[in-house]
């Protein structure tokens, strides 16, 4: 109930002020501290440094710091509802790399 009554205090528990940004994996390796923890799952990037004291787990979250989580996530909670408990903390989502192969050349 208090992580509930934290993500509707208005407390910006991304650290954007409220704009969502396009996350590059450069990007996302940088947040991967206690205190700047962000993780990716199916592609949305979440901050939830807020979120560390509130998780079961507590710190085992910080296996997830700074990565895609979601293989490791589904191995242990496939079934939770996580954009529902993290849409507050919402960065944004993970930029999408150009294949090789995608690109068009002029000759």
């Amino acid at each position: 109930m208090d992580w509930i009554r934290l993500t509707k205090s208005g407390r910006d528990l991304t650290g954007l002020r409220g704009r969502l940004i396009e996350v590059t994996e450069e990007e996302l390796k940088k947040h991967n501290t206690r205190n700047d923890c962000w993780t990716c799952i199916r592609g949305m990037v979440y901050n939830v440094s807020a979120y560390m004291d509130f998780h079961p787990g507590g710190e085992e979250l910080m296996r997830a710091a700074g990565i895609d989580s979601t293989d490791l996530f589904d191995q242990v909670h496939r079934w939770v509802n996580y954009e529902s408990m993290l849409k507050e903390c919402l960065v944004g989502r993970m930029a999408v790399k150009p294949s090789p192969g995608s690109l068009w050349s002029i000759e």
